[in-house]
């Protein structure tokens, strides 16, 4: 569908909707035919909380129409492709059915905005790859976008490998030679055998200059001799998200998808230890801040130039409404309530044009869960 190859732009729609009724739902589904019964029961549970929250919230007029916007959006869901997890989105002006090839939590919001974490989670992982299949026959190229792959096919792919090297069976000259003249024939071939793949390769290598722009990353499957012969002559390691060792010649485009895709996932998960690092540097240049209540004053005053945040940490609090500060205990003052804080930090961070990234949990437990790299 649409909202899945659009994932950026529906981001940005749903961003747009702050201030309108919004509706957010988020299930765990399963890949696997049999549990995927369970998936329909537990949306349609989820879908019958968000209605009871929505009728408690909002008088009749304002969200009846909402009510069929959610059924409608209901009907449409192909069960029968589930990922690892789903959402429904439901606003006056946006009905979308997102899939998310990562775990989710199951979790029902209904307020003034959207719940994005998970949409923004996909973002950061919507960067695209390749996957190089190596083999003696030959070599394939696959585009991947998260858990897919598209076999490419056009004049650099795939490429066939032809051997013309003859080979002939040594006989013995006498018997006093025994196997010493075979040995030497056998030792000959591999060492020519290496040469003319290592040459192939090469060409192959200088074929991916056309599809390895802006730093895009790369996965390399084939047997270990073959990953080998590749890597000791490509110009692109310093590219290589990963080596998978194998005869995968003969695997469909599915079972590479599932093969590759863990590994792209450690992949994007390594990027943002890296991010972590450079926090670290900013923060001895008083360039970061971390813990909830400094991360919302930069955020607030618009200094934020990337905010890193572990994927499903949340805190409610309070807002001052004299000086919109933040706080965790409820202020002597005006104020207000926030439900997830979190969630509130990352809409001033992308409305002033920063950037947000996510950890896995506890990966930013001794910055109090929440940093972020400030601009000046």
């Amino acid at each position: 569908m649409l909202s899945e190859i659009l994932v950026g732009e529906d981001l940005i729609a749903m961003q747009k909707e702050r201030g309108n009724i919004c509706i957010s739902i988020t299930v765990p589904t399963h890949r696997l035919s049999p549990e995927r019964r369970v998936d329909v029961l537990e949306l349609e549970k989820a879908m019958q909380n968000a209605k009871k929250l929505l009728e408690y919230k909002y008088p009749e007029q304002d969200h009846k129409e909402l009510l069929q916007a959610m059924d409608d959006l209901f009907v449409t869901i192909d069960f029968t492709r589930n990922a690892e997890g789903l959402g429904m989105y439901i606003s006056p002006h946006l009905k979308l059915a997102i899939q998310f090839p990562f775990p989710v939590e199951e979790k029902v919001m209904v307020g003034e905005h959207f719940e994005i974490r998970d949409m923004l989670y996909k973002v950061n992982m919507s960067h695209p790859y390749y996957v190089l299949l190596l083999s003696k026959k030959g070599v394939k190229l696959y585009e991947g976008m998260m858990d897919q792959l598209t076999e490419i096919s056009d004049n650099n792919f795939p490429t066939e490998y032809e051997d013309d090297y003859l080979y002939s069976k040594p006989s013995r000259s006498t018997s006093y030679a025994g196997q010493a003249h075979v040995k030497s024939f056998e030792k000959e071939k591999s060492v020519l055998e290496q040469i003319r793949f290592e040459d192939f390769f090469r060409n192959v290598d200088a074929a991916l200059n056309d599809y390895l722009v802006g730093n895009t990353p790369f996965i390399v499957m084939g047997t270990d001799k073959e990953i080998s012969w590749f890597t000791d002559v490509s110009r692109h390691n310093r590219l290589l998200a990963g080596k998978l060792s194998g005869g995968y010649q003969h695997a469909n485009t599915t079972e590479l998808s599932e093969i590759s895709w863990p590994m792209m996932q450690r992949h994007y998960h390594a990027e943002s230890r890296k991010l972590l690092s450079e926090f670290v540097e900013k923060y001895g240049g008083n360039l970061g801040v971390f813990g909830i209540e400094e991360v919302w004053q930069a955020a607030q005053e618009g200094r934020a130039h990337r905010l890193l945040v572990e994927k499903d940490y949340r805190v409610p609090g309070f807002i001052s409404l004299e000086d919109n500060k933040f706080h965790l205990r409820a202020p002597n003052k005006t104020h207000k309530l926030v439900a997830d804080a979190i969630d509130e930090i990352i809409g001033m961070v992308l409305e002033k044009n920063g950037e947000v990234y996510f950890t896995e949990n506890n990966e930013l437990e001794e910055y109090r869960h929440i940093a972020m790299i400030k601009r000046y």
